[in-house]
């Protein structure tokens, strides 16, 4: 089964799912517990959490000779890439 059996927009809810357990796990670590289990989570609390994992992934890559700004160039060409997908499966459903 591929990660696009149903469609590049489940795809791309699957990773915000792996991105949630991510931020589940690092939320229990520190003790932000902001996560009801959905996807759906205050703006604020999505911020904060999320912006202190970065954070945390930035000493991690310092630590290792990398640069944040490899990091995060590399994640948002991901994501501007899989945003496409979506977009262009749902402009094809269309006409």
């Amino acid at each position: 089964m591929s990660l696009y059996d149903d469609g590049a927009e489940e795809a791309n809810r699957t990773r915000a799912h792996w991105a949630l357990t991510a931020l589940e796990a690092f939320g229990k670590q520190t003790g932000q517990n902001y996560s009801d289990g959905t996807l759906n989570m205050p703006d604020d609390c999505l911020v904060e959490l999320a912006g202190d994992l970065l954070a945390d992934i930035f000493h991690l890559a310092r630590l290792n000779d990398v640069a944040p700004e490899e990091i995060t160039t590399s994640g948002y060409s991901h994501f501007e890439e899989e945003v496409r997908e979506e977009e262009e499966e749902r402009e094809e459903a269309i006409g």
